[in-house]
């Protein structure tokens, strides 16, 4: 009876083990065609080179990953030293031992690279960092056509921002194999960017079953612990074969190349951000700055008046579906136009002219009349591109 016992608790440790969602960090998933298949380009080498050099010199490296909710790995990823960009940080500290490594993560869930152009001076390149990954291959997807600008934005003001700074693209996947790779990709050439890609590594395999995509994802979209772990021996894998490459001496670092003109244009590389707390009203009625620390407007309505400078013009906001249709934008005393509930990280305005314009963001009243309604209008941010 004992021994039926035993062998009942072993089957059923087995059975889990298989039904295990995600792998262990020390057992690789990705199989060398998938380490093949993921290296769009390399990119000029110069400037990551430039990053190994510094390593080797045993002077402090800083790694940082932007992007959206993948890259800030959430609950997705429980362990947090399994996202791609924490143990890309350990990778530098298993070649560079004598080198200090710090990361940084400024992955924000929900955002693209509209909101990422306005962020990146103050969440990474205020970090001083030497490489950076860009990660919106998947929250840019969602406007194709209108994210191409700023997502370039993103990579000038990174590659201006430091003459040795390196980027490296990396491309995720929605689970129907949608993704911005395509736009993004004509950019990185256009830049000479490494770019790796998750999708064109790990398509092909959950196409033809070798790998099943609840082994990897928690969902539509967000990897889990063993998805990260993919992600993070693609850039290893590249990093490794870059590194063997690097000269023996700093005298032999091939020159950087200059930053060239921009190939959209160069509008999302002057940005301005502002936090709810940074806005200073012109006039306000019915809205108020809540212990939050956002702006808020009830069902009764309400107008905010604000002043902003810039060709382009973006405003975060929640507009509940009670509210919906009910929320109008005015610049500069044009006829309103309707501020949609979704899409917050795309421009409410372009087109402007260059200097400053007076914004109105007017809510009618809405919901049920006579019915008390808790749901807010709220603005979380605001900010503009193509400042002078």
């Amino acid at each position: 009876m004992k021994y039926k016992q035993l062998a009942i608790k072993v089957l059923t440790i087995g059975i889990a083990l298989i039904a295990m969602p995600s792998a262990l960090a020390d057992e690789p998933l990705a199989t060398d065609l998938m380490l093949q298949r993921s290296l769009v380009s390399s990119g000029d080498p110069a400037r990551l080179q430039a990053v190994f050099a510094k390593a080797r010199r045993g002077e402090p490296i800083c790694v940082a990953a932007i992007g959206g909710s993948i890259t800030a790995g959430g609950n997705n990823t429980k362990d947090p030293a399994r996202r791609y960009i924490q143990q890309l940080a350990k990778w530098f500290e298993s070649k560079f031992p004598q080198t200090k490594v710090s990361f940084v993560n400024a992955g924000i869930g929900s955002t693209n690279s509209g909101y990422g152009a306005l962020r990146v001076q103050r969440d990474i390149i205020e970090k001083k960092p030497d490489l950076v990954v860009v990660e919106y291959a998947v929250n840019d997807s969602t406007g194709k056509g209108k994210l191409d600008e700023s997502y370039e934005g993103v990579l000038r003001q990174l590659l201006a921002g430091a003459p040795n700074r390196a980027l490296i693209q990396l491309f995720f996947m929605h689970k129907d194999n949608t993704n911005a790779q395509p736009e993004q990709e004509v950019l990185g050439r256009h830049y000479g960017l490494p770019m790796i890609s998750y999708r064109d590594a790990v398509w092909p395999e959950l196409q033809t079953g070798k790998l099943k995509w609840e082994v990897i994802y928690d969902d539509v979209v967000h990897p889990n612990n063993a998805g990260h772990d993919i992600a993070s021996e693609l850039l290893r894998d590249f990093l490794n074969h870059s590194l063997a490459k690097l000269p023996k001496t700093d005298a032999e670092l091939a020159p950087v190349p200059a930053v060239p003109a921009p190939m959209i244009s160069d509008t999302y590389e002057r940005c301005s951000l502002f936090r709810p707390a940074d806005l200073k009203p012109l006039s306000s009625e019915g809205w108020q700055f809540t212990d939050s620390r956002v702006w808020e407007c009830g069902s009764a309505g309400g107008r905010l008046e604000y002043e902003v400078s810039g060709t382009i013009l973006l405003l975060g906001r929640n507009i509940p579906a009670t509210a919906n249709k009910s929320v109008e934008i005015i610049v500069d005393g044009d006829p309103p136009r309707p501020l949609p509930q979704d899409g917050h990280n795309l421009p409410v305005a372009t087109g402007l002219s260059a200097g400053k314009h007076r914004v109105a963001v007017v809510v009618h009243p809405f919901g049920e009349a006579g019915k008390e309604n808790k749901d807010k209008v709220q603005i979380w941010w605001g900010g503009a591109a193509g400042l002078k």
